[in-house]
């Protein structure tokens, strides 16, 4: 297989071993984790983004209520939010939310603090897996 091309936090990314992992990375749904950062569809390009960028990681749900014809219907979707630089770089959506929280778990297994912050407070509400 010829090597793919990653957009990562600092521009384009052609490395070999960043492909081995790409290849090897374990994959929740379309959201992939390997051992060097974590790999997903953004449009037509694969970002990138490897562990030692990722400040933080977290899941946002967001529930959608929609009216139909017969009743009502709620829709969740899980989108794991990564932190780059203290912004919001980019987060991956998914109505699966069994695989979302085991995507979140592998993060977590590679040093990434996950879970949310309360600012409000002072205080800092992260895990690190």
């Amino acid at each position: 297989m010829a090597d793919k091309r990653f957009a990562g936090v600092d521009g384009l990314i052609e490395a070999p071993e960043v492909n081995r992992d790409y290849e090897n990375a374990a994959v929740f749904e379309k959201l992939r984790v390997g051992e060097l950062g974590v790999y997903f569809r953004d449009g037509l390009r694969t970002r990138y983004i490897a562990f030692d960028r990722i400040d933080r990681a977290f899941i946002r749900v967001q529930e959608t209520r929609s009216r139909m014809c017969c009743g009502q219907a709620n829709f969740n979707y899980f989108r794991v939010v990564f932190v780059v630089g203290g912004k919001e770089y980019a987060n991956y959506m998914s109505e699966k939310e069994k695989e979302m929280d085991e995507a979140l778990a592998a993060i977590a297994s590679h040093g990434v603090l996950t879970g949310f912050v309360r600012e409000e407070a002072g205080t800092e509400s992260c895990t690190a897996g």
